[in-house]
């Protein structure tokens, strides 16, 4: 897993189920990448681009799993202080419209710059604002 997404997880309070956790064995079977994450806020998937022209991939299989079963976040970290943060129906817009269309193989929604300043935060205090959480 991404250092930056852990000390970014840890700055806003998510965390990861423990492995003593009932549903742990499932979690670790739906989510093999260490990008989800529980909050008070909900279910949290973040990403983190390293780029210099910031781009990010969702798997559509974990985005169905996730947009059939659970309200979650998207947070798109362009560093561990700086990001975007999307919620379930935004997510889903951007989906439907093809805004984030899929890749060539059609495993990956493909997510590119310009994002919506108004889901744009900068520090975890920034970012949860956005998820509702002061």
């Amino acid at each position: 897993m991404e250092p930056e997404i852990i000390q970014f997880a840890n700055s806003i309070g998510a965390n990861e189920p423990s492995e003593s956790d009932e549903a742990y064995s499932l979690y670790r079977s739906l989510f093999r990448e260490r990008n989800y994450f529980r909050h008070p806020s909900g279910f949290l998937v973040i990403k983190i681009s390293r780029s210099k022209k910031p781009f990010w991939g969702l798997a559509k299989e974990i985005m169905t799993v996730l947009n059939d079963h659970f309200p979650y976040n998207l947070i798109l970290l362009k560093s561990a202080s700086q990001g975007w943060v999307f919620n379930k129906e935004e997510v889903m817009h951007y989906i439907e419209r093809r805004v984030w269309s899929l890749d060539g193989k059609g495993l990956q929604y493909k997510i590119n710059m310009p994002l919506p300043d108004a889901n744009m935060f900068f520090g975890p205090k920034g970012c949860l604002k956005i998820l509702g959480i002061e």
